[in-house]
């Protein structure tokens, strides 16, 4: 409900909310097909595919596309996790003095920390540190956001919801055929 303060609701494609997108460009597995999208050379027809050409992963540019990624890496970077519980109990008010944070990119969690004197700081990754709170959105160990309720897991790294996949194979009996990429047309070949 945006009324009262300005502001548009966009309504987005569960496909978009999934990957966590907002272009129209990619709004479904059809879309993504058609786009001519590459990864490593080749059309993109998987979703592990899909998630490494639109966060830039492993390519020199990643850390400006990478959405995704949770730690701050330096200077005027922008684009890294942070979650606060606002606490506030009026949505136009904003009262930032009972704020908590409960997970940050620009600071170093106490779990695995290499150089205890610095936790306001950025993790240095090459020495084995997390973000604060890294953990709540962070399931893998790559530094990089996959989701905050256990319901958003994915075990075998396709990037699509183990318990869909589950229940997709009991119902049709074919195992390993839900893809995200091209579950909406069911075309597996």
């Amino acid at each position: 409900d945006c009324s009262g303060v300005g502001c548009t609701y966009e309504a987005y494609t569960n496909f978009q909310e999934f990957y966590a997108i907002t272009t129209s460009d990619y709004s479904s597995p059809n879309a993504v097909r058609l786009s001519g999208l590459t990864y490593d050379g080749m059309p993109v027809t998987e979703g592990w595919q899909f998630r490494a050409a639109i966060l830039g992963l492993g390519q020199s540019n990643e850390l400006a596309l990478n959405y995704l990624k949770l730690d701050k890496f330096g200077g005027p970077d922008n684009k890294f996790g942070y979650i606060v519980d606002d606490k506030d109990t009026n949505f136009l008010i904003v009262d930032p003095s009972d704020d908590s944070v409960l997970m940050a990119g620009n600071q170093t969690d106490a779990w695995d920390i290499y150089y205890a004197g610095s936790p306001n700081t950025a993790p240095v990754r090459s020495v084995g540190e997390h973000e604060f709170g890294w953990y709540l959105l962070d399931f893998d160990d790559d530094h990089l956001a996959e989701g905050s309720s256990p319901i958003n897991w994915d075990t075998d790294g396709d990037w699509m919801n183990d318990w869909f996949e589950v229940r997709d194979d009991e119902e049709d009996g074919v195992r390993g055929d839900s893809s995200p990429i091209r579950y909406d047309s069911r075309q597996t070949n």
